[in-house]
């Protein structure tokens, strides 16, 4: 918490200063990095108690700080008397406001820390980077290949990953393909094939409307076709409440048409916005909006949308208290006897909506005309 607050107030503060208080500050005596140290320290074992004044007092003296005094209490640290969570917390204390004068001399830096559990350090690298790469996307990328080609990103994990080789990829990435996709292409399909999906769905949070196009095409071209569906499923999945909320069904048909979505996509896509649609809904459930979203699903993923109505009830009486589960179960049935489908009742029956509710479930099992499937169903709730 004071980490966040001292965060807050060298990204905020911006005290009056004389001239006088500007001299003080500049031929001030030089900093006592142990007195420091302990001033953070009895700051952050008074938590919410501290006096703002010494607060407020640090907040100034560490905005005023010089690249230089930030860099020489960084090379001070490992000499000074502290204990473990002190020297983090000085660590970080210094390591953000650096990071705004100069991003590249905190990687050129402090790159060993990758290598160094106990280091708190190797956690601002990413943002480090994305800083640079802000400022200096090429020179950026290409001192990243070349820790690359070093072998600074190697893992020794099993499966080869190596997570900070991926944040920084995404930091990358997020700079370049908006505006130069031919080079974010190319980075991205030097990255191992079965890491290259992970990276782009750290970046879906970034992909504005107008960026969408191009964040697809990336995808489709350097993403391993297994992983495509995936990702624009949770891109629907962050996006379709704010959807429902513009312009109802419509805007998540335009986002899907705007991908060119495959029917597996459009499949895996209807059902985030079903769920989406009960979750960001205060409306109760009812036939009417049902049958509203049984229609767009329609359009969308016709083989799905009696599946996806025993799914949507069994998870709309987990997230919407208004809806019991005997009014989920008689809307399973009607919309299976509507349909002539067993999907509806049977989906919702095999959910563990059911199995939590047993004796209720039981009562409905008999409307289940295929006999492997009520057979299968029944011994699943016993």
């Amino acid at each position: 918490m004071l980490r966040k607050q001292l965060a807050a107030g060298v990204a905020t503060a911006q005290p009056a200063k004389s001239a006088s208080s500007d001299h003080k500050a500049k031929a001030g005596a030089p900093i006592n990095w142990q007195t420091l140290a302990k001033q953070l320290d009895e700051m952050q074992q008074a938590g919410a108690t501290a006096d703002m004044r010494v607060m407020l007092r640090f907040q100034q003296r560490l905005q005023a700080m010089t690249r230089e005094e930030l860099i020489a209490g960084l090379d001070a640290i490992p000499a000074l008397e502290l204990s473990a969570n002190s020297r983090s917390m000085l660590e970080q204390t210094l390591i953000g406001p650096l990071i705004e004068i100069d991003p590249e001399y905190v990687l050129t830096h402090f790159m060993d820390s990758l290598q160094d559990e106990a280091s708190g350090l190797k956690w601002h690298l990413p943002n480090a980077m994305r800083e640079w790469a802000k400022q200096e996307p090429a020179k950026a990328g290409a001192w990243l290949d070349e820790q690359i080609a070093a072998g600074i990103f190697d893992s020794k994990s099993l499966d080869g990953k190596n997570p900070f080789r991926v944040q920084f990829e995404e930091v990358m990435l997020g700079i370049l393909f908006p505006a130069d996709p031919a080079t974010a292409g190319r980075r991205l399909s030097a990255m191992p094939q079965d890491q290259r999906g992970e990276v782009m769905k750290r970046l879906l949070g970034s992909v504005k409307e107008e960026t969408q196009a191009t964040f697809t095409q990336l995808v489709r071209d350097q993403v391993p076709a297994n992983e495509q569906t995936d990702i624009f499923a949770q891109q629907v999945a962050n996006q379709a409440g704010k959807w429902l909320e513009q312009g109802g069904y419509a805007k998540a048909s335009e986002y899907l048409d705007r991908i060119d979505a495959t029917p597996a996509e459009r499949s895996a896509c209807a059902l985030q916005v079903a769920v989406a649609g009960l979750s960001t809904s205060t409306a109760p459930v009812t036939r009417e909006n049902i049958d509203a979203l049984r229609t767009w699903i329609d359009t969308q993923a016709p083989d799905s949308t009696n599946r996806f109505t025993g799914n949507i009830l069994a998870t709309a009486t987990q997230i919407m208290p208004m809806l019991d589960f005997n009014d989920a179960a008689a809307l399973a049935l009607h919309y299976s006897q509507a349909s002539g489908s067993d999907d509806v009742l049977g989906t919702f029956l095999e959910s563990w909506t059911a199995r939590n509710h047993k004796d209720l479930a039981m009562a409905f099992i008999g409307n289940i005309v295929d006999e492997s499937r009520r057979s299968a169903i029944l011994k699943s709730l016993q």
